[in-house]
């Protein structure tokens, strides 16, 4: 119970703190009051095995304090620190009994979980001799273990001798066992602050370099400086280094050479100081830090001591004259590029330590300690060393000042490209100018070449309107055929009084130049446009000379003309009366000329194209139309087959199931009615209560209507069969393929599917079938596809009469649908089978029966049809039957259709 309280007291006394002082002030507190010791403390290890008393808790001064006071390494052999580690060692001294206990809980070589008495052995002179300097007749020592290492200690000290009660070694096993998560607690605080700090300090920087109208970068260098507790800092990076010539940048090594102008250089707080005759004024000129970085890996480099470094002799007489002693160099980049170096500085430090007792760390004191007095250890210009923490904020402050950097070069850049850009814009004006006229002529003249389609009117507009603008001689269009000679297309010819109009230059004049037939095109293939202004001058062979003499140029422009990739032919351009001195913007002109013409050539030969890709796709259209409908159709007739085929099987079973059930059930009643009888003749004189049950009954009438009921459920019961047999007949999926049938079970299948809307309703009358049926044959058809048909013709019937006759009067003549049925002959004396089917209806307007059969066209209100019925019905009879279908019609008279198919089919 004193265990659970003592554990249930320390829990609830660490849970409201998260700060480890805290936890540890309550921790030797509670100990202390438990054992009712002189004092309880706990002493934490340091990396180098040293270590310091941490908490403390004393009673009434009886022992002195070592709070914050500093052991050796050597004041604990290494062989007990492995003991507490591995075997988890409690330790317990009796100095008057010259004792030593000890109570492991794991076995040294197996790790296992042990638990054993003390054992207790003799007590060292030495150790007598350390305890008794520091007043402490009995103690005891339990291992803090964090993470699996050997955290500090749990130390209880008495100044006067004492048993220890093995429930206060497990009290005090309990309290060690939750020191950890405690520790982990606060360790998670203190990491949980570090991590709100940086991103804090991150922040302020980010805010401090992306947030302001322009880069300024001293504000962020001192924020940088404070983060790091620096004495000062530098940042020093690429400025001005934007080459616009070759559109990049220089090196950070060459913005350093000295006397470059290409860097800027911010400082802050306390510098190194260079030597006034120097070779480099600056610290980043020094080649050891491009050395450091010339493998293109930019980590930050910390220089805890830069007097440590060998690397660092250059430059350590630039502090010499400082107390600067540790650096953080880290560089800026993007890219894999170094474009910076942002330097942190720290000044050297005076360390005092508090130590118990004098102890020479040089050589092991021979002797016990023999005094515990406070002993202050001084020592001058220790090197302050950079934690991973502060390298890792130094890599993330990297990535800002480097981004910061690359916004401030990009605006340089921008800034240099403004500055080309209005001198280049000004020359361009002066050039824009000149060439203004000649670009509204350009466009000018696309506008008119766009306002036909028509090749021949394309190219009489492009060489009339060059002719006149540039004022030349002659302009032609020449095409190319396939073994590249070719033909002039086009031409427009200026009358001039200069020259004898007799050229033979002219559409359909043909000319195959050996040079353009031998390299296919030349160089017009390469979009090459060729100015002559003197075929004298040019240096042609004497033929080519000739050939140009035979039709009088003097001096010529030729441009291809290309449609697509393809070369065409040519945009040529003569001058017939004397050489001319072609200028770079008539030249540009023409060539402009050239390519708006090749594009609408392409556009002619499209539209020619397309025309005829049209009517093909107009036609492919009608068929696929034709084709989806009848899909359609076809879908939907099958999807009502199988319905009316599968309610009819469905029906048939039940109703099969009563009729073989009503004979039993009439024999049944005759008997019981004759029983009946045969007990009023054996005992005419019943008793009251039948009587009155055979009068409430009415048994007179019950023997004489039961058999008429079951009469009259044998007659419905037959009329369900004959319904199913219908509905069976109609649907036909037995029969995809062509058979002979009856086509006048088809006609009456579907008059019975649509009975119902036969019959008269309140909005509408009744609608009487008048069946005028001849003797006809089996006829060989396809008998689903033709009861579609029926039902198509019959379904519009019954449609065109109830909109019709419910807008008529009363004493109006009743709706009414004729069938007739006859023998006729089609297709040369083949005998066939004829089905007219007519009514009283509105009929048709003579506009409108054209196009009765085309797909998706009706004449029934939007939602009540969609146009495939008689398109559909028009090709089963036409196409599939070889039959006629056709329709008459007369305008408030009615509406015939005239079905007539092959009796027999030859394949």
């Amino acid at each position: 119970m004193e265990k659970e309280n003592l554990l249930r007291r320390i829990t609830n006394r660490i849970r409201p703190f998260l700060e480890l002082e805290d936890i540890i002030t309550v921790v030797t507190a509670e100990v202390r009051s438990l054992l009712e010791t002189d004092r309880v403390m706990i002493y934490k290890f340091h990396a180098d095995d040293s270590g310091q008393v941490i908490a403390e808790s004393i009673y009434e001064n009886r022992l002195p304090s070592l709070l914050g006071l500093n052991f050796p390494a050597d004041d604990i052999p290494l062989q007990s620190r492995e003991m507490f580690i591995k075997s988890r060692v409690r330790s317990v001294v009796n100095v008057d009994a010259r004792e030593i206990g000890q109570s492991p809980q794991h076995n040294l070589e197996t790790g296992a979980i042990i638990s054993e008495d003390i054992l207790y052995r003799a007590l060292d002179p030495c150790h007598v001799e350390y305890l008794t300097a520091m007043g402490v007749k009995s103690s005891v020592v339990a291992p803090i273990i964090y993470q699996d290492a050997l955290w500090g200690l749990l130390v209880s000290h008495h100044s006067q001798a004492r048993d220890l009660a093995e429930y206060e070694l497990e009290a005090i096993q309990i309290v060690v066992e939750q020191l950890p998560i405690a520790i982990a607690q606060s360790n998670l605080l203190t990491q949980a602050r570090a991590k709100a700090e940086q991103e804090a300090i991150l922040n302020t920087i980010g805010t401090l370099l992306h947030s302001l109208p322009t880069i300024v970068l001293q504000p962020p260098l001192e924020s940088a400086v404070n983060a790091f507790n620096g004495v000062g800092g530098r940042l020093c990076i690429r400025h001005n280094a934007f080459d616009s010539e070759n559109s990049s940048f220089k090196s950070l090594s060459e913005c350093l050479i000295p006397g470059s102008d290409c860097f800027q250089l911010y400082t802050c707080g306390e510098q190194p100081i260079i030597p006034a005759p120097s070779k480099y004024p600056l610290l980043e000129q020094y080649s050891v830090w491009q050395e450091h970085y010339q493998s293109g890996e930019y980590e930050v480099w910390a220089i805890s001591d830069i007097y440590e470094n060998p690397n660092l002799r250059n430059i350590q007489v630039a502090f010499k004259p400082t107390k600067i002693r540790s650096i953080l160099m880290i560089p800026l980049h993007y890219h894999q590029q170094l474009v910076g170096y942002l330097s942190i500085f720290r000044n050297e430090l005076d360390t005092e330590t508090l130590w118990a007792g004098k102890f020479d760390p040089d050589s092991r004191q021979i002797y016990p300690r023999l005094s515990f007095e406070i002993w202050q250890e001084s020592k001058k210009a220790q090197p302050q060393k950079w934690t991973e923490e502060e390298i890792t904020l130094a890599t993330e402050i990297s990535n800002h000042f480097a981004s910061s950097i690359q916004q401030y070069e990009l605006y340089q850049q921008v800034q240099t490209f403004n500055e080309n850009l209005e001198k280049k814009v000004h020359q361009r004006t002066l050039e824009l100018k000149k060439t203004a006229e000649q670009q509204q002529a350009v466009f000018g003249v696309i506008n008119k070449i766009r306002e036909s389609l028509e090749i021949d009117t394309i190219f009489q507009t492009t060489t009339k309107e060059v002719c006149q603008l540039i004022k030349a001689d002659r302009v032609s269009v020449y095409k190319f055929n396939a073994d590249w000679g070719g033909q002039f297309v086009g031409d427009f010819e200026a009358a001039s009084l200069k020259w004898s109009n007799d050229t033979k230059l002219g559409i359909n004049t043909i000319w195959n130049d050996t040079y353009l037939q031998e390299t296919q095109g030349g160089r017009y293939r390469n979009h090459e446009t060729f100015a002559v202004n003197d075929i004298y001058k040019m240096g042609f062979t004497p033929c080519h000379v000739d050939n140009l003499e035979q039709f009088q140029i003097h001096a010529f422009v030729l441009a291809p003309i290309f449609i697509g990739k393809k070369l065409w032919g040519l945009l040529c351009t003569y001058q017939h009366s004397s050489p001319r001195q072609w200028q770079e913007t008539e030249v540009s002109f023409i060539s402009q000329i050239a390519s708006q013409l090749g594009v609408a050539i392409q556009q002619a030969e499209l539209l020619v194209k397309t025309q005829h890709q049209a009517e093909q796709l107009t036609q492919t259209l009608h068929e696929l139309q034709s084709t989806q409908t009848q899909l359609i159709q076809t879908e939907k007739m099958s999807s009502l087959g199988q319905l009316v085929a599968g309610v009819a099987h469905e029906i048939n079973n039940p109703v099969n199931f009563i009729s073989g059930n009503l004979v039993h059930l009439n024999e049944y009643a005759e008997d019981l009615l004759s029983m009946l009888n045969l007990y009023q003749q054996e005992f005419p004189e019943p008793s009251v209560e039948i009587l009155e049950r055979a009068e409430e009954l009415d048994l007179d009438f019950l023997t004489e209507d039961l058999p008429k009921t079951l009469s009259s459920m044998k007659i419905g019961v037959d009329r369900i069969r004959q319904i199913v047999l219908s509905l069976r007949n109609f649907s036909r999926l037995d029969e995809s393929e062509m058979k002979e049938v009856n086509i006048h079970d088809g006609i009456d299948s579907t008059l019975l599917i649509l009975q119902h809307r036969l019959k008269a309703k309140p909005e509408s009358p009744g609608i009487q079938i008048i069946k005028e049926y001849g003797n006809l044959p089996l006829v060989e058809c396809y008998a689903g596809q033709l009861n579609q048909v029926f039902m198509n013709v019959l379904s519009n019937a019954i449609d065109a009469l109830e909109s019709y006759k419910t807008f008529k009067s009363e004493n109006s003549e009743p709706g009414k649908i004729t069938i007739c049925t006859s023998i006729g002959e089609i297709n040369e004396k083949v005998q066939s089978a004829v089905i007219h089917i007519s009514d009283n209806g509105k009929g048709i307007p003579e506009a409108e029966l054209a196009r009765i059969f085309d797909p998706f066209f009706t004449t029934k209100p939007v939602g009540k049809g969609t146009g495939l019925g008689l398109s559909i019905s028009y090709q089963i009879v036409v196409e599939k039957h070889g039959g006629i279908f056709k329709c008459d019609s007369q305008t408030n008279v009615g509406t015939k259709f005239w079905i007539e198919i092959p009796i027999f089919h030859t394949t």
